[in-house]
Parts: structure tokens; C-alpha cells; sequence
């Protein structure tokens, strides 16, 4: 006997967003799907699928493309992962003004001089 198995909408909601973030990460790491794929036990196409959200990945699978890809695999099934991993690649301005302070730089002196244009409006007022 066949059930007949529907996904809810939180479940379609869940797979867009770990297809996104799988999605990413393999953008990330600069990896093509069909390099992906030859190292699954499934298909480019079905990867994409994936990405899409249009299917939903089996743990065992996420599991596997979580290795590919070395992340954490509590990260990927999370909602702020893409912010929390481009959080992780730059570090917060006060981190970034606190070692400037630390090698002896003041961080006002590491800034680009403005452009002629924004020195327009400056020499305006100063007149």
C-alpha cells in the first residue's frame, strides 16, 4: 500500500533555507555542483534540486555535503548561517581598531583621504 507523503509548508520553508545555505557554502568554497555530485551518491541535477529547495536532503546526505563543504552540520541547518559565516570572515570594526590601537597606529590615520569630490563640499564650508 502507497502513502501518499506531502511536504508542509514549514517543512518547504526549512528546505529553502538549508538549500540556500548549501548553496553558499559550495559558492564559498568555489566548487562546481558536478564536482559535488562525483564525490555524492546522486546526480548534479539532484543537487541542485537541493539548492533550490525543491527536495528535501536526507541527513545522512547533509551529513556528507556538510564534510565537503567542512562545516558544521547544527550550522547549516540554521537559519543565520550565511550571516554568522561572513561574520566569521570579517572581523568587527572595534577587533580591527583595538590591534591598530595595540601596534601603536591610530586607526584615523589608516583611512583612505576622501575623494576630490567630497573635498568639494568641505572647502565649501570652511569659506
Amino acid at each position: 500500500m502507497k502513502i501518499n507523503r506531502s511536504r508542509v509548508p514549514e517543512q518547504c520553508a526549512f528546505d529553502l533555507m538549508v538549500g540556500a545555505n548549501l548553496n553558499y557554502i559550495r559558492r564559498f568554497r568555489k566548487l562546481t555542483m558536478l564536482k559535488v555530485s562525483e564525490q555524492m551518491p546522486f546526480t548534479f541535477q539532484q543537487l541542485q534540486k537541493y539548492e533550490k529547495g525543491a527536495n528535501t536532503i536526507s541527513a545522512y546526505k547533509l551529513d556528507k555535503l556538510s564534510n565537503i563543504y567542512n562545516v558544521n552540520l547544527n550550522g547549516i541547518v540554521k537559519p543565520e548561517f550565511i550571516l554568522n559565516h561572513q561574520k566569521s570572515l570579517t572581523p568587527p570594526l572595534e577587533e580591527i581598531k583595538d590591534n591598530l590601537k595595540k601596534d601603536g597606529i591610530d586607526w584615523r590615520d589608516t583611512v583612505l583621504p576622501a575623494s576630490p569630490d567630497n573635498n568639494k563640499g568641505a572647502t565649501d564650508e570652511n569659506n
